[in-house]
């Protein structure tokens, strides 16, 4: 239950942040329990918890990334490459809406 309400937050942070860019630009879209972003150039970037392995997986374009939640309630990639999720939305809106939203840590 604690990790569903952790996925919420992170999806509605996301989801908040994203109200303020235009739709042409990038469009956030919550459906059964996946966060999609889809850019201006028709890029999916796809979030979706996966309770099993209590983590939040993030598809773009030919990558994927493997997220988990930290100690400090940050969701880090599993891989320990320092990669932060918001992070990640944050650098991908940039790049593929040319526009900068704020989600913090």
């Amino acid at each position: 239950k604690l990790f569903r309400q952790e996925v919420d937050h992170a999806f509605q942070r996301i989801d908040a942040a994203s109200e303020n860019v235009d739709p042409d630009l990038a469009e956030s879209t919550a459906s059964q329990g996946t966060l999609t972003i889809v850019f201006r150039d028709k890029h999916q970037l796809i979030l979706s918890p996966q309770a099993p392995v209590r983590q939040i997986w993030a598809a773009f374009r030919d990558r994927a990334w493997h997220f988990d939640l930290s100690e400090k309630g940050a969701w880090m990639d599993d891989r320990g490459q320092g990669i932060n999720l918001f992070s990640l939305v944050q650098d991908l809106t940039r790049e593929y809406a040319g526009v900068t939203i704020t989600l913090g840590e």
